[in-house]
């Protein structure tokens, strides 16, 4: 779920799509120009493309295309979240196949990025033959208290004086509160969440538990002198994750949260996640795998959520590898 963007310094400099809504929307492509096409979708949300997921395809006989979401990385105006809805996401995902005339491509997402994938898959199951997910988030409550539950412990008395008793609550409302309560506001003084206060806590929170075994597991606590101001990037993105749980992760807009009500026929498909990780829950991988057909289920011993881990990473690849051999033999 984390939104701290990684620039990625080795992907090209890509191009926009056509502006619409106000919105310009970047993306890039690269790999093997007749290979397999293959469209890499970010987590956030908030974040934006990395470098990571095109090195797993790195050598592989793909073609693959990336593309950062609305308000997000490279696309403008940053930050900004109107006509920003899951849908307008799909839409985008869509405008971009159409314009680079492929018929069908395969989908690769982390984290809320395999929420996109997945919701794209059932309103386009004629334009997807294959999905590879990372660590999913799919929005459901229990995930979203799950991930929140040790922001108490982690924020402890110090952080909550400094975070202010109001604001550190409205963090724990946000991601405890039911379906409907999410997308209306949570009861707390206006501006509780867009305090840049409570953006420098939360990302600092993020990372703690983006480690194996997350903020429980760690020494870490929340050490307000140790926050560092948050750039540009940040604040826009801290905007854009905000946006959405305040809409339920899309379920606001018409898109269900939780795994998808029949099984996807979506061609060769894998999850993998680290059975340590504690932003998103690895359990949904073992779920996915009986709502996508024939997926392979790599569940990695003692790794966490960030791409770089040094368990996962290297399963990631070996799962690209194998999820790019059962797209060729179709």
């Amino acid at each position: 779920m984390s939104t701290t963007p990684n620039q990625g310094q080795t992907l090209p400099p890509g191009e926009w799509l056509a502006p619409l809504d106000g919105h310009r929307v970047w993306w890039c492509e690269g790999g093997d120009a007749r290979g397999v096409p293959v469209l890499i979708v970010h987590g956030g949300p908030g974040g934006a493309s990395r470098a990571e997921p095109a090195g797993w395809l790195a050598g592989l006989p793909v073609r693959w295309i990336a593309i950062d979401q609305r308000g997000c990385g490279r696309s403008t105006p940053l930050g900004e979240t109107a006509h920003n809805t899951l849908g307008d996401l799909l839409a985008d995902m869509e405008r971009l196949r159409a314009q680079l005339g492929i018929e069908r491509w395969a989908l690769t997402g982390g984290s809320w990025g395999a929420r996109v994938a997945l919701r794209y898959a059932a309103g386009w199951p004629q334009r997807v033959n294959g999905l590879l997910l990372r660590s999913p988030f799919l929005g459901g409550l229990s995930e979203t208290q799950r991930y929140i539950a040790p922001w108490p412990a982690w924020l402890g008395q110090e952080g909550e004086a400094w975070l202010g008793q109001e604001s550190a609550a409205a963090v724990w409302a946000l991601y405890q509160r039911s379906t409907e309560s999410l997308c209306t506001d949570t009861g707390l003084p206006p501006g509780s969440l867009e305090d840049e206060k409570v953006a420098r806590a939360w990302a600092s929170f993020d990372d703690s538990q983006s480690a194996p075994g997350g903020a429980l597991a760690s020494v870490s606590r929340c050490s307000p002198t140790a926050l560092k101001a948050l750039t540009e990037t940040q604040a826009a993105a801290w905007r854009v994750h905000l946006h959405y749980a305040r809409r339920g992760w899309g379920e606001r807009d018409g898109h269900p949260r939780g795994l998808p009500a029949a099984p996807l026929e979506c061609g060769p498909s894998g999850v993998v996640c680290g059975a340590d990780d504690a932003t998103c829950d690895p359990a949904l991988a073992r779920e996915l795998g009986r709502v996508l057909p024939g997926a392979q289920v790599h569940v990695v011993p003692g790794a966490g959520h960030r791409l770089s881990d040094p368990r996962l990473s290297p399963a990631l690849a070996e799962a690209a590898r194998e999820w790019v051999a059962a797209l060729l033999r179709g």
